[in-house]
């Protein structure tokens, strides 16, 4: 019977569960993204034009919205993984719950999320976003999951909500009576305008574990090694507490994580609640863990062409990808009816 079980625990899928969605709306997808991210000279800036660049997004005849959409399939289909979880991105709410569009840096609504996961089911699973300060959250966690969802996700530093506020004790109830896994970003964000820096310590996430949520704590936690606080030992901690908390390894291959991921894999409680998530499209950077891999396989894996593969193969060498990667087919519950 071991034997059996191995077996089917080694043929499992596998899974990247944190791949977004986004768009600038044209061609009617509903996305929006600020001039913030668009134009000028920021940090966030720059990076989007450079992706935009590198995946090739700018196509005569095309729509961007669609491009992104046909490089996406195009990636998860020869990336080795078996499926990714599409994450779309909820608005900013203002007291009243109504959509404040002025604090709202991008945009991708869960209709949009809906639509591409079901032209490419065989690839892709939706994980809407909820943000719980809008005036219909309940409203539209039933919604999303009577469309199949089984997962959702939250980003409070953009999304200017606090997931601890005991206003959302009945939001996250009715999300552990769905058995909804809720995704949340945790730790220092770098890609998107932040309200509020301090709404993404792991801390928030208790309200949500005691209603008996199962909760993947997006990103683990981690930031950069100039970041402050550090957010990772109160992930760590909450690990030890809390059965159903998870991470995932979103974006933990790029070159400012490194001393994080480093830490997280050092610890084998946190090791073991890792989920396979590469944070699509921002790459992985194989060479700055060449300390960790040794310059020769480092360059090897630098020169994938397959953005998602090479994250994946990066975190394999690093010792965690391929189980972590099935891991999170299990947590996502695929497959499994309404």
């Amino acid at each position: 019977m071991a034997g059996a079980a191995d077996k089917s625990a080694t043929s499992k899928p596998l899974l990247d569960i944190h791949v977004h969605l986004f768009g600038t709306g044209d061609g009617g997808t509903g996305c929006r993204i600020s001039k913030s991210i668009t134009e000028g000279l920021s940090p966030q800036s720059l990076q989007f034009r450079g992706l935009v660049y590198a995946l090739g997004l700018e196509v005569k005849g095309k729509t961007l919205d669609q491009r992104y959409e046909e490089v996406l399939t195009e990636q998860v289909k020869s990336s080795g993984l078996a499926m990714a979880a599409i994450v779309g991105q909820d608005a900013v709410y203002d007291r009243h719950g109504k959509t404040d569009w002025e604090r709202t840096s991008f945009y991708v609504p869960n209709d949009h999320v809906f639509a591409v996961a079901s032209r490419h089911a065989e690839c892709m699973i939706p994980c809407p976003s909820i943000n719980p300060n809008r005036a219909d959250a309940l409203d539209e966690l039933e919604r999303c999951h009577g469309k199949g969802a089984r997962l959702f996700k939250i980003h409070p530093p953009t999304q200017g909500v606090d997931v601890g506020d005991p206003k959302h004790s009945k939001f996250f109830q009715r999300c552990s009576d769905l058995d909804m896994v809720v995704m949340v970003h945790t730790g220092h964000e770098h890609s998107a305008p932040v309200i509020d820096k301090d709404l993404a310590g792991p801390r928030r996430l208790v309200s949500a574990l005691d209603q008996g949520c199962t909760v993947v704590a997006c990103h683990a936690g981690s930031g950069w090694k100039s970041d402050t606080p550090d957010q990772l030992p109160k992930f760590l901690d909450l690990l030890k507490r809390y059965p159903k908390l998870w991470g995932d390894t979103a974006v933990l291959g790029s070159a400012g994580r490194v001393t994080d991921f480093t830490r997280l894999l050092a610890n084998p409680l946190a090791r073991s609640r890792l989920l396979h998530g590469s944070d699509f499209p921002f790459p992985a950077a194989p060479l700055a863990f060449a300390k960790q891999l040794g310059d020769e396989l480092a360059q090897r894996l630098g020169k994938e062409k397959n953005w998602l593969k090479k994250d994946l193969d990066l975190k394999e060498a690093l010792g965690i990808g391929i189980t972590s990667a099935r891991q999170a087919y299990d947590v996502a519950r695929i497959g499994e009816g309404k």
